[in-house]
């Protein structure tokens, strides 16, 4: 039996994903360990597809494994264009590239 924590995002996921697209990868997310879950739910609630999250989230635990960032801060880059003055444009990061 999975502890708390696991639970909680297991069930967070699958109450997020629609019921066809959670029970595709239903397997998969009950033997992930708890961080990696984490990881799979970080992704989902950025905004990128399922599809995405189910080939990369491993990827990007173990990539913030050693990093002083959290999801946040590896899932969106800010960047400044002086051209807009004050504006700021926000855009995915290509973290999953960067290993």
């Amino acid at each position: 039996m999975k502890n708390t924590v696991s639970t909680n995002y297991f069930t967070k996921i699958k109450v997020l994903l629609p019921a066809n697209k959670f029970q595709e990868i239903e397997l998969d997310l009950l033997i992930a360990p708890d961080e990696k879950l984490e990881a799979f739910w970080n992704i989902i609630i950025a905004g990128y597809p399922i599809e995405f999250a189910v080939s990369n989230y491993v990827q990007l635990y173990d990539y913030l494994e050693d990093k002083k960032i959290d999801y946040s801060q590896a899932l969106t880059t800010y960047k400044i264009f002086p051209e807009l003055e004050d504006g700021i444009y926000i855009t995915k990061t290509k973290w999953f590239e960067l290993n």
